[in-house]
């Protein structure tokens, strides 16, 4: 098994992009660099809030918020594996580290 890192009140295994299938459903920290420009959406439902995607090695992830990144940027990106994205409770960039609510 790989090597587990804790963050909040969760725990994430850190893995490669090529290991990701062995651990859909579970807690995973990757790295990488954001392939293209970020998309940030605002949403005016109820709750106003935005929503951020952008790629990781040919992965999609999507944040709950809206943080500062930019294409080309180095990312530890900490979330849930659902098969095809990763659902990210924080992104660690080199200067900066932004969570959402648990």
């Amino acid at each position: 098994m790989p090597k587990r890192v804790k963050l909040g009140h969760h725990y994430y295994y850190i893995v490669t992009v090529d290991e990701l299938n062995s651990f859909r459903g579970k807690n995973v920290v990757i790295e990488g660099t954001i392939e293209d420009k970020p998309l940030v959406e605002f949403l005016p439902m109820e709750l106003p809030s935005y929503r951020t995607t952008f790629k990781v090695s040919g992965l999609m992830v999507e944040f709950s918020g809206s943080p500062c990144l930019g294409k080309g940027e180095w990312v530890k990106v900490y979330g849930r594996f659902l098969g095809d994205c990763i659902m990210a409770s924080a992104i660690e960039t080199e200067r900066t580290l932004y969570t959402t609510e648990e």
